[in-house]
């Protein structure tokens, strides 16, 4: 197997690993490489050392102690990974990739003890596992040379140098113990792409009557909150398949030689809300996410449809924000968009 390691941790919870390392099946250990400290858009390679990837054997356990800088808690794990598993992933992701393209085994670190694997190339990534730290402490002259560390001094200093982190936490606080949780479970779901016409009158979607052109799908691509990413438009999100809950989604389609592309981004609380009650204590139900179209009236809509219901359940408009483009150029926005310039490239 060829590939690189990585670490990584929540933008708004950084942490400090104290050890990390991957065991390998041939007895092999690969550090994680360290970075002061950890922290990124979750599910990417964050501390990554950039070098050719090199041939290793699977891994088959972690063993690591690491620094929670929100709670101020260290945490500790050793845990055994499923080699047949991530074998099987490996050929997998080998299989829809370029053969040049890196893979990244990402070590993620998250608050209240959460520590994932995750197998990552730029166009899919895929969660391997899912493990549980304990809490242990760890003396302060262990975890810094200086007898004089202080656990309360040195989280404050990360917080306060690193801005999002510093805003966020001033501002909410402790995440919520099941936020990571949440992000992790899965849910069975494809994507639908309908096209019809939005009849403003009596504010409901109707068929196209007669027209010369009809809209042709092209592809969507998501990335999630559990971390993962599908950028293959192999048509897989199209099946029902079990995922996280949707972060980010482009969608792709045409009308004759006009070329739409929508980006939608959705917030966290908002699809969780959604998502929870939907699906309640079956996470399992086959379900359809439908992406509703009307680029002629600029209208769009996300829904949520399940058998046995007479009509999708529609997700609010305040859970997500839109930017369409037409031709390369912008064709609508949704009233609530806020994103930086350029936040559609991803």
């Amino acid at each position: 197997m060829r590939y690189l390691v990585s670490g990584n941790a929540p933008l708004f919870y950084p942490v400090e690993t104290f050890f990390c390392l991957m065991h390998n099946i041939d007895g092999y250990v690969l550090e994680i490489p360290y970075r002061y400290p950890l922290y990124g858009d979750w599910g990417s390679p964050v501390s990554t050392v950039f070098e050719e990837p090199r041939d290793y054997e699977a891994p088959k356990a972690l063993d690591l102690v690491y620094l929670s800088v929100v709670e101020k808690i260290f945490y500790s794990l050793e845990a055994e990974i499923n080699t047949a598993k991530i074998i099987g992933q490996w050929q997998r992701l080998q299989s829809v990739v370029d053969s040049d393209s890196l893979i990244h085994l990402v070590v993620g670190l998250a608050p209240y003890g959460l520590v994932t694997l995750w197998m990552v190339s730029d166009v899919k990534s895929m969660l391997v596992s899912l493990h549980k730290a304990e809490k242990v402490v760890v003396k302060m002259s262990d975890f810094r040379a200086s007898p004089s560390a202080d656990i309360d001094k040195i989280c404050k200093r990360y917080i306060n140098n690193i801005i999002e982190a510093k805003e966020n936490f001033e501002k909410n606080g402790l995440p919520p113990r099941d936020l990571f949780d949440n992000y992790m479970k899965p849910f069975m779901y494809r994507y639908v792409a309908k096209f019809g016409e939005w009849n403003g009158r009596v504010e409901q979607w109707e068929e196209y009557g007669e027209k010369d052109q009809l809209p042709e799908f092209g592809w969507i691509e998501e990335a999630l909150f559990d971390g993962t990413h599908d950028k293959l438009r192999d048509g897989g999100l199209m099946r029902y398949h079990e995922a996280g809950k949707p972060k980010k989604l482009a969608v792709s389609w045409h009308v004759g030689k006009a070329e739409y592309s929508a980006y939608f981004w959705i917030e966290d609380e908002g699809i969780r809300d959604v998502f929870d009650r939907f699906y309640g204590a079956h996470p399992d139900t086959k379900t359809d996410f439908i992406i509703r179209i009307d680029a002629e009236r600029r209208k769009y809509e996300l829904a949520l449809y399940r058998y046995g219901l007479k009509e999708p359940q529609v997700i609010p408009e305040d859970v997500y924000q839109l930017l369409v483009f037409k031709n390369k150029f912008e064709d609508y926005r949704s009233d609530n968009y806020n994103q930086e310039r350029g936040a559609w490239i991803w």
